[in-house]
């Protein structure tokens, strides 16, 4: 029997409900001649993708609230979820079990919810939205009204209070089903986004309709408008929107390719991987660092021998052959700087960006006086990676948003007082924030740092956590106008690995057929692709045989 499970990774916020909604039935609300059957129809001809919401695979993948609780209100209502016996997509389903005793202890009916509220790894629903679809398996003695509500804060993320815990500017639409719990089997719901009805007006909300990309989670109510004793068990499965958006791809290929150097390499034949990749059409490659830690900050290696600077115990010459390789084989070498990390606790307190500064311009000094004059060398690349999520602090808000920008900017405007070479950062998209907030976000830190050169932004592709063809070219869009504004080249690192942690999926080589729909998406874009990594793509992968069979197939070799 499942009550909340939480699963920290995911990094959502558990908010308090406010207990004034009214819990009426009383269908969609449309007036006139509004026609539900025809609305439905027209959104099943007209959907072209789907987004994943929720598949209900697995209880611990996200964070779950379900009631009323006694503290919103008085009830002898009571909800439970568990898995389900059966399911109808995916690999698993959820089963509600509730009871209602007939006597409302308020002026409304009895009801009990079921919900999710999101917080990174979010869904930005207003990407061609058409509605909202739901499989339900309902059993012939259930009942009540099956209630969906989308619930939205149009001013989620502002400076003054990023997040509403009391929910009173929250603003909710429902849609309502009186059928569909006592139907037998498995039944999909249908919900036009045009059905849903304004539920519950929010503090200083001034949106008239639904406002999809403020999405702040969602709530499956069933309401006992008939004031009936009744137990009921109803099945929930593979929620997602319904999209009209249509993927429609060029013919793009991949400009360069990371490299994560580790001992592992120690006998590397670099002639031969610079070769490989060459016959692919790839001729940039990306050194994500020239050195590693292995014990925290304590134990560390240098991939280039000629260092001494003070936290290094092993010294290995990776950089120093690459280089040599390099320049037999026509490739050019991105290198990444100090492999240094920002604070867990506290993005607000300068003590680890002023660490990573110092230590990246020693690092820095040190490798441009070995190939800073290098013909293979073709620009730098800052190490420490940063996201637009919340977790385990983030920089959503000032004044961690500046200080990671004068961070950046420090150590670019530093590497450009010895070389004219441009500089590349890689953060990874968490979709902390919607889509439009994040390309903001972005224009913010762009703003701040006008010696970065080259976004390539991290597509999270390798770790189930994005629909890759509804997802990201929404993000895609708005980041890009960031970049557009502030001078910087928009790029995009293709994830070509998987590992996910829920549901668990070991490190793997991802499927062509994944890596070339990322590969399709980042295409509409930009022409600045690379890959994570040479290790899940050089020769002998699947990766690498069928991408060269692109490219020919596709007269680009």
């Amino acid at each position: 029997m499942k009550t909340t499970a939480i699963l920290v990774s995911l990094f959502c916020f558990i908010l308090a409900s406010c207990g004034s909604d009214d819990h009426n039935g009383g269908g969609n609300g449309q007036d006139g001649d509004y026609n539900l059957k025809e609305e439905i129809r027209k959104v099943l001809n007209s959907t072209k993708a789907t987004k994943n919401i929720n598949p209900f695979d697995e209880l611990g993948c996200e964070i779950y609230r379900i009631g009323p609780t006694s503290s919103e209100e008085p009830t002898k209502a009571t909800i439970d979820y568990e898995l389900g016996d059966d399911y109808k997509e995916g690999v698993g389903s959820f089963k509600l079990k509730y009871h209602f005793s007939g006597t409302p202890m308020t002026a409304n009916p009895e009801y009990v919810y079921f919900e999710e509220t999101w917080g990174d790894y979010r869904p930005d629903l207003s990407f061609h939205p058409l509605g909202l679809s739901i499989w339900v398996k309902g059993q012939k003695e259930n009942k009540g009204i099956f209630r969906f509500i989308i619930m939205e804060d149009e001013k989620q993320f502002n400076a003054d209070k990023p997040h509403d815990s009391t929910r009173k500017r929250w603003q909710y639409y429902a849609f309502e089903d009186d059928e569909i719990l006592s139907k037998e089997g498995w039944n999909r719901l249908v919900m036009p986004y045009s059905a849903f009805k304004l539920y519950k007006k929010g503090q200083g909300a001034t949106a008239n309709g639904l406002l999809l990309n403020r999405f702040e989670g969602f709530r499956i109510e069933i309401v006992n408008t008939k004031h009936e004793v009744c137990t009921g068990e109803v099945g929930i499965d593979g929620l997602e929107q319904l999209t009209s958006y249509e993927l429609k791809p060029g013919k793009p290929k991949f400009s360069s390719i990371f490299v994560q150097l580790n001992t592992a390499y120690i006998n590397e034949d670099w002639d031969k991987q610079f070769q490989d990749s060459r016959a692919i059409g790839i001729d940039t490659w990306i050194i994500q660092y020239v050195e590693q830690f292995t014990d925290g900050e304590n134990t560390s290696i240098s991939f280039y021998k000629n260092t001494n600077v003070p936290w290094i115990t092993e010294k290995y010459d990776f950089v120093d052959k690459m280089f040599e390789a390099a320049e037999r084989n026509g490739i050019k070498l991105i290198v990444g700087l100090y492999p240094g990390d920002y604070s867990k606790t506290n993005t607000a307190s300068p003590e680890k960006y002023n660490l990573n500064l110092e230590r990246n311009k020693m690092v820095f000094d040190e490798v441009f006086e070995q190939f800073g004059n290098h013909p293979c060398l073709e620009g730098w690349y800052i190490t420490e990676e940063f996201h637009d999520g919340s977790y385990p602090v983030g920089w959503q808000q000032e004044p961690s948003l500046s200080m990671l920008a004068k961070y950046l900017e420090g150590v670019a405007s530093y590497i450009k007082t010895k070389s004219d070479k441009p500089v590349s950062i890689a953060p990874a998209l968490w979709r902390g924030m919607p889509a439009d907030l994040c390309g903001q976000w972005f224009g913010r830190i762009f703003a701040q740092t006008p010696n970065i050169d080259y976004l390539y932004l991290q597509d999270l592709g390798g770790r189930c956590l994005v629909d890759v063809d509804v997802d990201l070219p929404n993000w895609f869009a708005e980041i890009k106008k960031a970049c557009d504004a502030n001078g910087v080249h928009f790029g995009v690192d293709i994830e070509s690995f998987q590992s996910c942690w829920c549901p668990d999926v070991p490190y793997r080589e991802k499927g062509w057929s994944e890596l070339k729909e990322q590969l399709f998406v980042a295409g509409l874009f930009t022409e600045y692709i690379t890959n994570f990594s040479w290790v899940t793509f050089k020769k002998g992968t699947n990766n690498y045989t069928s991408y060269k069979k692109y490219l020919e197939d596709n007269g680009l070799l």
